[in-house]
């Protein structure tokens, strides 16, 4: 990965980073500068070298500005074909994402802004450097037919995990916690697009189904308590029946301070398991394509 990209013909350069952008770290005084990634996991593709350290300035690839909103700058791929349609069919919509994401925030206010998207086809996914970086790069789709969802969804990842950040209560978008909360946020407005990256059915087929409840793993990139987090996220939203500001506001270092501080009750894991074993049987493939079963009965 190269530390700077050279100016194409007809290219917008990228700014270089600012405070909060690219290489800011993830959470208060971190110096971890590794990307934060969204991915179909296991990681495959180019995201492997992204868990190096960013470089120290520009983007990862030639931009052109396709335009500007309110919040955010869109970008695409200089020379990427269907990027000044993708980028115009993002820019219609994250205003409308922002604003989503900011009352289930609770009206949070980023600290940095504004958020730079950067449209790159054949990534596999979406990387940003940091969970307050808002230099945000994400997959889109070069077909003759692109389909601008996938990127909508991607933004909406990355930059939940920016406002996880900014809110910094335990909300760790480098932990199965916070990558969880950022699918589950990005499934909610794009729940079409979740397709090849659903990680329920992971937890769901594991020996055991361990409790990444009342633990948490410090790592975005296992799909095992990832399916544990999206799956309990869920749970708390479509079997508890909580709206999503609550459960965001009931940020803690685990799951289950999130399940103490909505019901008043410790023991999260359990009856959730115990649901699931009924409707899933252990040993048994479960066969789900999403990462939300519930309601079940």
């Amino acid at each position: 990965m190269s530390s700077k990209m050279t100016k194409a013909p007809g290219a917008q350069r990228s700014p270089s980073p600012r405070p909060g952008s690219g290489q800011q770290a993830r959470g208060a005084g971190a110096k971890d500068r590794k990307a934060r990634i969204f991915a179909r996991l296991p990681l495959r593709g180019q995201f492997p070298s992204r868990m190096a350290p960013r470089p120290p300035a520009g983007f990862d690839y030639p931009a052109t500005l396709a335009g500007s909103t309110a919040h955010f700058r869109v970008y695409y791929e200089t020379g990427f074909a269907n990027g000044p349609a993708i980028a115009a069919g993002v820019q219609a919509t994250v205003e409308a994402d922002y604003t989503a994401l900011a009352l289930w925030f609770g009206g949070l206010p980023l600290p940095t802004l504004p958020i730079n998207v950067i449209l790159v086809p054949g990534i596999g996914g979406a990387y940003h450097y940091g969970c307050a970086a808002v230099d945000l790069y994400c997959d889109a789709d070069n077909g003759p037919n692109p389909d601008v969802d996938l990127s909508r969804m991607l933004v909406v990842a990355e930059e939940a995990e920016v406002f996880e950040a900014a809110q910094g209560r335990g909300w760790n978008c480098g932990a199965s916690n916070g990558e969880g909360l950022s699918r589950v946020l990005a499934a909610e407005r794009y729940p079409a697009q979740l397709n090849g990256f659903a990680t329920a059915a992971a937890w769901l087929d594991s020996p055991n189904r361990p409790d990444w409840v009342s633990r948490t793993d410090p790592s975005d990139q296992h799909a095992v308590s990832t399916g544990c987090a999206v799956l309990f996220l869920n749970y708390l939203r479509y079997q508890l029946g909580y709206e999503w500001t609550p459960i965001i506001a009931a940020a803690g270092a685990m799951l289950e301070s999130t399940y103490n501080a909505l019901t008043g009750r410790t023991g999260g894991f359990a009856p959730f398991k115990a649901l699931l074993d009924v409707h899933f049987p252990p040993g048994q493939p479960a066969g789900l394509t999403t990462d939300n079963p519930f309601p079940l009965t």
